[in-house]
C-alpha cells in the first residue's frame, strides 16, 4: 500500500498544492498502518519457538519493516521539501494567511536534515554505497539552503557582518553539494539492491536538482553583495561619516544640506526646489510663564472684614 501510494503521488506533479499535501497525509496513514501490522507480526513471531523457519520469517519481517521505514522517511523529506517550495513562493498551508519567516524555513530544513540522518541508519540500506552517496548529496543541498536562510534571518535584524559570513558559508556548501551531485550522476543514480524500483527507493525531491542549486547560487551571490554594502554603510554610520549620496531619493544632497562637505561637480545642486513638505502646527503655542514669578497680595484681612458685616459686604458689591 505504501509503495502504491508513493508511486501515485510521485507521478502527479501538477499545480495541486494542498491536494498533494493531502495525498501525502493519506500515504503516511497507510505507512503507519503497514508498520503497525509488521510490528504486531514480529511480536507474534518472537513468542513462538525458535526454529529455522521462524528465524527466516523474522528476518523477512525486519527487512520489510526497514523498507517501510525507508519509504516513510523518504516521502516525509519530499513532503517537507514541497512545503518549503510553497513557502518560498509565499504560499502557506490552506487557510493560513501568515507569511513564512526565514526562521520557519530554517526549522523545516532542520526537519529535512534529521529525516535524512535517520535514513542513513536504517539496517539494510546503510550498506548501499550508492544510496548513501545520494543521501550525502541531499544533505549537502539542504545544508546550503538552511545556511542561506539563516543568513537571511540575520539580515532581517540588520546583522550584516554575520549575514555576509553565512552567505560565504552557504557558497562553500553549494560547491560541496554540486560536487556530490556530480558524483551521484556519474554513478547513474542510486541503484536499489533490495528489489524495489530506484524511483521509490531513492531520488531527489523538489529543490534538490541542479537548476535549484544554480538559482540558489545566484541568490547567494546577490545577497552577499547586498550584505557587504549594508555592512559598509553601517560602519560609516557608526563612525559618524554619512556618505555623500545619502539622499532618500537616491540623488545627491543639495549644498545647503551639507555645508561641511563640498564636492565640486558640473551640476552642483545648491537648494532643493521645490522644498520638501514639513509638518507645522495649526496655530502657534504660547506659554505664559511670567505668572509663575508674580507675588500676589494677601487678601486675608479683607476677607475677614467682609465676613464680619453682612450689610457692608452687600453694599460693597
Amino acid at each position: 500500500r505504501c509503495e502504491e501510494g508513493g508511486g501515485k503521488e510521485a507521478g502527479d506533479k501538477a499545480d495541486k498544492g494542498d491536494d498533494l499535501l493531502a495525498l501525502y497525509d493519506k500515504l503516511f496513514v497507510a505507512c503507519n498502518d503497514a508498520l503497525d501490522s509488521v510490528r504486531l507480526e514480529l511480536r507474534e513471531t518472537k513468542k513462538r519457538e525458535q526454529s529455522a523457519k521462524s528465524g527466516a520469517a523474522e528476518a523477512s519481517l525486519l527487512t520489510l519493516q526497514a523498507a517501510l521505514l525507508w519509504q516513510k522517511l523518504h516521502h516525509t523529506a519530499r513532503r517537507n521539501l514541497l512545503l518549503l517550495g510553497r513557502l518560498r513562493e509565499g504560499k502557506g498551508p490552506a487557510g493560513s494567511r501568515k507569511r513564512a519567516t526565514p526562521e520557519d524555513l530554517v526549522r523545516l530544513y532542520d526537519a529535512v536534515l534529521a529525516t535524512l540522518d535517520e535514513m542513513r541508519s536504517l539496517h539494510g540500506y546503510k550498506e548501499n554505497e550508492a544510496l548513501m552517496g545520494q543521501l550525502a548529496a541531499r544533505s549537502a543541498v539542504a545544508k546550503a539552503h538552511r545556511c542561506y536562510w539563516v543568513a537571511e534571518s540575520y539580515g532581517a535584524v540588520s546583522k550584516w557582518r554575520e549575514a555576509e559570513a553565512l552567505y560565504e558559508r552557504a557558497a562553500a556548501l553549494l560547491s560541496e553539494a554540486e560536487a556530490l551531485l556530480d558524483d551521484d550522476a556519474a554513478q547513474g543514480g542510486a541503484a536499489d539492491e533490495l528489489g524495489a524500483p530506484s524511483a521509490d527507493c531513492g531520488g531527489f525531491g523538489q529543490g534538490e536538482d541542479a537548476a535549484a542549486l544554480a538559482a540558489l547560487a545566484e541568490a547567494v551571490e546577490g545577497a552577499k553583495a547586498r550584505a557587504r554594502a549594508r555592512a559598509y554603510l553601517a560602519s560609516l554610520e557608526a563612525a559618524g561619516e554619512a556618505p555623500a549620496e545619502a539622499d532618500g531619493a537616491g540623488g545627491p544632497l543639495p549644498l545647503l544640506q551639507r555645508l561641511d562637505r563640498f564636492d565640486a561637480k558640473p551640476d552642483e545642486p545648491l537648494y532643493e526646489f521645490p522644498p520638501r513638505l514639513e509638518p507645522v502646527p495649526c496655530k502657534p503655542l504660547l506659554f505664559d510663564i511670567a505668572r509663575n514669578q508674580i507675588t500676589y497680595p494677601d487678601l486675608g484681612p479683607r476677607l475677614q472684614q467682609q465676613k464680619g458685616s453682612t450689610w457692608g459686604s452687600w453694599f460693597s458689591r
